[in-house]
């Protein structure tokens, strides 16, 4: 057999080039408000080096406007990477073919009604042979707190208003918008409320592991209704709505 005829028969080589692949692992067991370590590693399992490989994590933000923010707060991390509004940039240098880099971050996460999302890319000015796995995304889980009492019992309402707010922490980040109230828990057959600054307002409530639900009424009907999740040893936060409004009021309830 020829040495051309040999050539057509052998198998073809695959053009030499990086391949990014990048993995996000988030924490396990992490409570809400708690600090929590993520990680991020870039794999590259190409046959060729990766030059300036660069990754970007883009962080939960807030539903806030104009301004967003991150829907947390960020804690320390790898010194490859530097903040930079709601992402985390890093500068992963040349990644070897074979060779992995893993960076990571801490970040404390509130309660929140909507998704607390992560999005990781990995880049590189080197051609690859595959970009699809470049990306990784997850979204938090997080547990929650099963505060209990007893007897009749006195809570602290914290609340703002707005339209499309997910999370008792958007109205921390404006401290001049959230306003109070307090409502008694009564231990009674009907587990009713009472409002002492606005008798013409009464209500029910119940805790179930986790989770307080409750609804405010009036002579006009249903006003409000409340879910939200323990956070704390004796506070829950969630989101308040309005039959028949898109406006909604996160909550802070603490007694």
């Amino acid at each position: 057999m020829s040495i051309v005829a040999l050539a057509l028969v052998a198998p073809a080589l695959a053009a030499a080039a990086p391949d990014l692949v990048t993995t996000l692992t988030q924490p396990s067991g992490a409570y809400v408000y708690a600090s929590a370590q993520w990680q991020v590693k870039v794999q590259n399992s190409g046959n060729r080096d990766a030059s300036a490989v660069t990754l970007n994590i883009q962080l939960p933000e807030t539903n806030t406007s104009p301004q967003v923010y991150v829907m947390g707060t960020v804690g320390s991390m790898s010194s490859s990477c530097s903040r930079s509004g709601t992402d985390i940039n890093c500068n992963l240098g040349t990644l070897r073919k074979g060779k992995s880099s893993t960076v990571s971050f801490y970040m404390t996460l509130p309660e929140s009604a909507g998704s607390l999302d992560f999005v990781a890319t990995a880049a590189t000015t080197s051609s690859e042979s595959n970009t699809t796995n470049n990306v990784a995304s997850a979204s938090a889980s997080l547990l929650n707190h099963s505060p209990s009492f007893s007897g009749d019992t006195s809570v602290n309402n914290n609340h703002c208003t707005g339209t499309g707010l997910e999370s008792y922490f958007e109205c921390e980040l404006f401290p001049s918008s959230i306003s109070s109230h307090t409502a008694v828990f009564h231990d009674d057959a009907d587990q009713s409320i009472s409002f002492p600054d606005y008798p013409d307002y009464w209500g029910t409530w119940d805790v179930s592991g986790t989770e307080l639900v409750f609804v405010i009424e009036s002579a006009a009907g249903v006003e409000a209704e409340f879910v939200g999740y323990g956070v704390g040893s004796n506070c829950w936060e969630g989101i308040t709505t309005f039959p028949g409004s898109s406006y909604v009021s996160p909550y802070e309830v603490c007694f």
